[in-house]
């Protein structure tokens, strides 16, 4: 065996700018864990040695970086992946492979570019070196609030490197009087007790507004971050780690973060309460690396601020909010359960009453009274506008009992319920309440309205062509034998009950079954006017991937899917368009006119004295064949004689073949070569042209005049598309319907 030197051979650490530790003190150079940021470590030989320089095997040099990993040479490039203290070694060998240096160490600190941290940024803090708005490492603030009422906007950061998962961030709370909102027995009421959250507040765009919604605990979206080195030629020492994005060239992903503003709420509070954040320290880790795995690479996880929360009778009162649920618009988010404005007639309508102090949020912490209510009607059919309505048209009745547990008494929940005997038009209605709450001796008088619209059932009922089948009356009339002529008990109340008559829903069997088989072509096949399921068939056989809707099959409810079938056809398509067939000139015998000949006078007229207005069309009938023909009266304008120096008026008497105009001016008579007035009534009589027009409605889905139809057809779209227009009133009927909510 060959000796082993004790000399212990030594190596320089460069760093990505190439530079090294310049004194004894800096031998330990520290780097970031990114592929742009690598170490280069150089083995140093001594001058002086009792080895000959050609006993050296250079090429088994080797560096072992303290993570795993050993490269051979004097000279070796690593980047390290995880942050930590690394110690690094190097090992001279003879050409036997003996080392004949002995191995030395140095440590190298290998730092996160991007720390796994957060940061909470308080309202009325401004950002500074000496403290600023963004709070850490246990440090205090005291946050003002008022009794349910929502903070300013907490700011939460997170950022966390590219190895470790991006986490979410959670809150404790101390000393507070109430539970967390998410820890309160389930209850469809819960909103109305008290209790404390933190909120994300959510934009609605559709709405033009936004809401809070409670949350468990902070969860942001997370957005990659990246960085490069900046630019300067070949003067490395001037090189910097700048932000960059993905699509630079030389740009790294270093890990990710995350920006989301959160809002606290709480009832009063005689005593502060202490807020609390943190990450789950537990899961800051590396999952790869066994001789990190566990270690936390940061320990300040943890912010603590403290608070008070007003009371409120500091707070002005303001109005009655009047909801559905409760759940109204709390300081500037939007009402999301406002009183639906259409309603129906024999429906019980929920709702319920919360006083709102001036900044528009609900005030718990009161006493209140028995309600007094007052409905009035801007268009009641039995007086003049704008009156009270008689109580024998409504009922309004108390259900607190649902929510009597809950130890507050400011809401009032009722059940407002409008009869059909006042009107068969819809109602415009404004619910009126007034309320006294109290705090402590103070007392005050608030009132609230809610407006609505309360329709009879099936206000805006559709029928579609083939929907007026008279099954009914089709059976009775199979019924030849005189034995069953009176059996109207087997005819119309079971045939005729399962079946349906003319005046029967278009649900029923007999009307369902008649409008398929007579539909069949246009219900399936047709593009304008089939159902959903035939459409995302259709669009299937094509390969049409454009359809922006659910392509499975829609198996909801029938009446709910009817509704949408019908719905979904183009404006067109739904209302259809009017025949403007305006040449019914035959009169085929009949004398009324009523259905024949609409578009012509009985009488003929006289052409020797008849004078053609420009603008009056006159009709000819060829005598021989019976053919009409309706005549533009504005061609022959350069007649030979005008009536009285008028541009516009000439005598039928002057039509001949000498005429200006040339033969018959431009008419399409058939005429022999000369010809004159006289002539011309031998093959044709002339009649005046009444104007109008067939009018019937045709290419459209709906059945206009079907009687059961209760939509004009001149609706217009803009009565039509909307929020709360004529079809989401639609919509609601059948979702009632189906639901069995009608009285």
């Amino acid at each position: 065996m060959s000796n082993i030197a004790t000399d212990f051979a030594t190596f320089d650490v460069l760093d990505y700018k190439n530079e090294s530790p310049t004194t004894k003190d800096e031998a330990v150079l520290s780097s970031y864990n990114l592929s742009i940021t690598p170490l280069t470590f150089k083995a140093k030989i001594p001058s002086e040695t009792p080895f000959k320089a050609d006993t050296f095997d250079l090429s088994r040099a080797t560096f072992n970086f303290g993570d795993g990993t050993i490269i051979t040479g004097t000279t070796a490039t690593h980047v390290y992946q995880y942050p930590g203290r690394y110690n690094v070694k190097v090992a001279l060998r003879d050409n036997n492979n003996n080392a004949i240096f002995a191995s030395a160490s140095a440590d190298v600190d290998v730092y996160d570019y991007i720390v796994n941290t957060f940061s909470i940024e308080f309202p009325g803090e401004s950002s500074g070196a000496d403290g600023g708005g963004k709070y850490g490492k246990g440090r205090l603030s005291n946050l003002n609030l008022s009794a349910g009422e929502f903070s300013d906007p907490l700011s939460a950061y997170i950022q966390t490197p590219l190895y470790q998962d991006f986490q979410d961030l959670n809150f404790a709370l101390s000393g507070c009087d109430y539970d967390n909102y998410f820890n309160l027995e389930p209850n469809k009421f819960n909103h109305l007790k008290n209790y404390y959250s933190f909120y994300k507040k959510n934009p609605l765009p559709a709405m033009s507004g936004s809401e809070y919604v409670e949350i468990q605990k902070i969860s942001l979206s997370a957005e990659n971050m990246y960085v490069r080195l900046s630019s300067f030629g070949t003067d490395l020492s001037a090189k910097k780690i700048i932000p960059s994005n993905s699509v630079h060239p030389g740009s790294i992903l270093v890990g990710s973060s995350g920006q989301e503003n959160i809002y606290f709420k709480t009832e009063e509070q005689t005593a502060p309460i202490y807020l609390s954040f943190s990450k789950d320290s537990n899961n800051i880790n590396s999952r790869t690396k066994d001789q990190i795995e566990k270690t936390n690479f940061s320990t300040n996880f943890s912010i603590t601020l403290s608070t008070f929360v007003g009371s409120t009778s500091g707070q002005t009162l303001s109005n009655i909010e009047i909801t559905s649920t409760g759940l109204g618009g709390e300081g500037d988010g939007v009402n999301s359960f406002p009183l639906s404005p259409v309603q129906y007639k024999g429906v019980g309508i929920p709702f319920v009453l919360a006083p709102k102090n001036s900044d528009s949020y609900a005030v718990k912490a009161l006493s209140a009274g028995n309600p007094y209510f007052k409905v009035l009607s801007s268009n009641h059919s039995l007086t003049h506008p704008l009156c009270v309505v008689p109580s024998q048209y409504y009922t309004i009745s108390s259900i607190s009992h649902l929510v009597s547990t809950f130890g507050t008494d400011f809401w009032y929940r009722g059940l407002f319920t409008f009869n059909d005997s006042i009107s068969t038009y819809p109602t415009i209605l404004t619910l009126s309440a007034s309320n006294d709450y109290s705090f402590g001796s103070t007392i005050t008088g608030l009132t609230g309205a809610a407006f609505l619209s309360c329709f009879p059932r099936n206000y805006y009922d559709l029928y579609k062509h083939n929907e007026d089948f008279d099954f009914e009356q089709t059976i009775k009339d199979l019924r030849f034998q005189e034995i069953l002529i009176d059996k109207n008990i087997f005819f119309t109340d079971f045939i005729g009950s399962i079946f349906g008559g003319v005046s029967s829903s278009h649900a029923l069997l007999g009307k369902t079954l008649y409008e398929k088989i007579f539909n069949f072509v246009q219900n399936n096949d047709d593009i304008d006017f089939c159902d959903v399921n035939s459409l995302v068939n259709l669009s299937n056989m094509v390969n049409q991937d454009g359809l922006v809707f659910n392509r499975t099959n829609f198996q909801d409810p029938a009446q709910i899917k009817r509704t949408v079938d019908l719905l979904s056809t183009s404006y067109n398509k739904f209302r259809g368009t009017k025949n403007k067939f305006n040449e019914n000139f035959a009169s085929r015998g009949h004398i009324d006119k009523e259905t024949y000949g609409k578009n012509i006078s009985s009488a003929e007229i006289n052409t020797y004295t008849y004078v053609v207005s420009a603008e009056t069309p006159i009709v000819a009938k060829e005598k021989f064949s019976g053919i009409y023909a309706k005549l533009n009266t504005y061609q022959p304008l350069s007649a030979a004689t005008l009536r009285d120096g008028s541009t516009t008026q000439y005598s039928l008497s002057e039509i001949g073949s000498e005429s200006p105009r040339g033969s018959a001016w431009g008419w399409p008579l058939t005429l022999p070569g000369e010809y004159d007035i006289g002539t011309v009534n031998r093959f044709y009589s002339f009649h005046e042209y009444n104007s109008h027009i067939e009018g019937t409605i045709v290419d459209g889905i709906i059945d206009f005049v079907n009687p059961q139809t209760r939509l004009s057809f001149n609706t217009p779209l803009s009565s039509l598309e909307g929020n709360n227009n004529i079809f989401d009133r639609i919509i609601t009927d059948t979702l009632f319907s189906s639901l069995s909510l009608f009285e």
